[in-house]
C-alpha cells in the first residue's frame, strides 16, 4: 500500500512529460497547415480554386487535377524571377551589412569601456520602439536626397543598424569571460585580433540567430520597398506578388499561391538548418 502514492506520482509525471510534446506537435501542425494548404493550392488552376472553394470539402484542399501551370505563368508571363532575384539581393545585402555592424557595435558595447557607453546603448535600444510608419516620410526624403530611390542599397540600408541585432550581439559578447581577453593581451594580441580570433568564434550561435532573424525580416519586408522602389524591374517579390491581387476582373489565385509557396520555401529551409544554433543563441544571449 505504501508504494501506491509513489506509483501515482510517477504516472502523473509520465503523463505530464507526454502531454507537453503532444501539445507542441499540435501547435506545430496548426502553424504548418496554412503552408501546406498554400502549396497544395499552387497545383490547382485558378478556375478550379474558385469553383471548389465552396462548399468546403476535401477538394477545397487537395488538387484533383494537379498542374504546374501556375509556376509556368509566374516565371514566364508575369516575370516573377526578376522580382525574386531582387528580393534575394536585398536580403543578402541586409544580412551581410547587419552582421558587420551588429558584431562590431555589440563587441564595443560589451567589451570596450568608453564615456557614455551605457547611455548611448540605451538610446539605441529606445529606437526599437519607434514604428517604421512614423518615420516613413522623413526616411523617404533622406533616401531621395541621396539619390537612392529605386536602387538595391535603398532596400536594406535603413535596417542595417538594427537595435535588436546590436543587443543580441552585445549580450553574447558579454557572456564571454574577460579572462580570455586579458590572457590574449598578455600574449601580445591586439584588440582586433582578440575580437577576430577569440570573441567572434565564441558567439557563433548568436551569429546564426542574427542571420536567421535578419533574413526573415528582409525577406518579408513590404512597406518600405513599396514606397522607395518606383521602377517595376527593381521591385521585390512580395510587392510584385501583392500587385497580382489588384488586377481587375482577372483572378490570379493560382499564381498567387505558387508565389507564396516559393517565398515560403527559403524561410522554412533556413529555419530548419539554423534551428539548433538559433535556440542556443537565444539562450546564451540573455534573451529568455
Amino acid at each position: 500500500m505504501s508504494n501506491a502514492p509513489m506509483l501515482n506520482e510517477q504516472q502523473g509525471r509520465r503523463g505530464t512529460s507526454l502531454m507537453w510534446p503532444a501539445i507542441c506537435v499540435l501547435i506545430g501542425l496548426l502553424f504548418f497547415f496554412p503552408i501546406l494548404w498554400a502549396a497544395l493550392m499552387s497545383f490547382k488552376s485558378t478556375p478550379a480554386i474558385i469553383a471548389e472553394r465552396f462548399p468546403l470539402t476535401w477538394k477545397s484542399v487537395v488538387p484533383t487535377s494537379p498542374t504546374f501551370e501556375n509556376y509556368v505563368t509566374l516565371f514566364t508571363s508575369i516575370g516573377f524571377g526578376r522580382s525574386l532575384l531582387n528580393t534575394m539581393i536585398a536580403s543578402i545585402g541586409q544580412v551581410s551589412a547587419s552582421v558587420v555592424v551588429a558584431t562590431l557595435a555589440g563587441y564595443a558595447f560589451a567589451r570596450l569601456p568608453f564615456p557614455g557607453r551605457d547611455l548611448l546603448f540605451a538610446l539605441i535600444l529606445s529606437t526599437a520602439f519607434v514604428p517604421l510608419e512614423t518615420i516613413l516620410v522623413p526616411l523617404y526624403n533622406v533616401a531621395r536626397a541621396l539619390g537612392l530611390t529605386s536602387t538595391y542599397p535603398a532596400l536594406f540600408l535603413p535596417f542595417v543598424a538594427n537595435p535588436f541585432s546590436i543587443y543580441l550581439m552585445r549580450q553574447s559578447f558579454a557572456e564571454i569571460p574577460v579572462e580570455l581577453d586579458d590572457a590574449a593581451h598578455i600574449d601580445g594580441a591586439s584588440r582586433w585580433r582578440v575580437f577576430w580570433r577569440i570573441a567572434l568564434p565564441n558567439v557563433k550561435p548568436a551569429l546564426a540567430t542574427l542571420v536567421l532573424i535578419q533574413f526573415i525580416w528582409s525577406w518579408n519586408n513590404y512597406l518600405w520597398p513599396l514606397v522607395i522602389i518606383q521602377n517595376p524591374n527593381m521591385q521585390i517579390a512580395q510587392v510584385s506578388l501583392a500587385a497580382l491581387k489588384s488586377i481587375p476582373n482577372f483572378p490570379m489565385d493560382g499564381p498567387l499561391f505558387a508565389g507564396a509557396t516559393i517565398l515560403t520555401v527559403p524561410l522554412v529551409l533556413l529555419a530548419i538548418v539554423l534551428q539548433r544554433y538559433y535556440v542556443r543563441g537565444l539562450m546564451t544571449s540573455g534573451i529568455r
